[in-house]
């Protein structure tokens, strides 16, 4: 089985009546995993199917003084680090909010040889790409000529293409 790291900002519902899980309900990796729980803390063996394990990220790590933090406080980062480096192999979403730690981590994949899927949100018209990702995926596409890249224009779509990418 092949290890797979999934890069992207979390979609979290914003109510503080619901647990942690329950507010990670409808992101991609909840829906991969079919337990939102799953998503709270790092654990081993989370199959997504009979090719692949999920590796991270975790939605929270404890950080150094007891709390459970979801920044890039510096047990956070290790942690995601030490995942990136233990994959087989990475696959950047960039959604439609933009994420900082997902370029950081598609660096560290990058300069670590992992195959890489980078699946991107498309704007209005076919072919754009939000500029904060143009870099970085021009970038990625300099460093290393071998990554599959795929599109998607709303997250119905983006769960499909996943699932296409993981399981076709």
């Amino acid at each position: 089985m092949k290890k797979v790291y999934i890069a992207g900002k979390f979609d979290i519902i914003k109510s503080k009546k619901l647990s942690l899980s329950e507010r990670l309900v409808n992101d991609f990796r909840s829906m991969l995993l079919k337990d939102s729980s799953l998503l709270t803390y790092a654990q081993d063996n989370l199959k997504i199917n009979d090719k692949y394990i999920y590796n991270g990220p975790f939605y929270c790590e404890q950080a150094s003084n007891g709390d459970y933090t979801s920044t890039d406080c510096n047990i956070v980062l290790e942690n995601e680090y030490l995942a990136v480096m233990n994959s087989d192999i990475f696959i950047a979403v960039f959604g439609e909010s933009f994420s900082v730690g997902t370029i950081v981590e598609l660096d560290w994949a990058l300069d670590n040889k992992k195959e890489i899927i980078i699946l991107y949100c498309e704007e209005s018209s076919n072919y754009t790409i939000k500029s904060e990702y143009w870099f970085a995926i021009a970038n990625a596409l300099k460093k290393k000529k071998d990554i599959r890249i795929y599109t998607y224009k709303e997250k119905k779509e983006l769960n499909n293409v996943l699932r296409d990418v993981l399981y076709g």
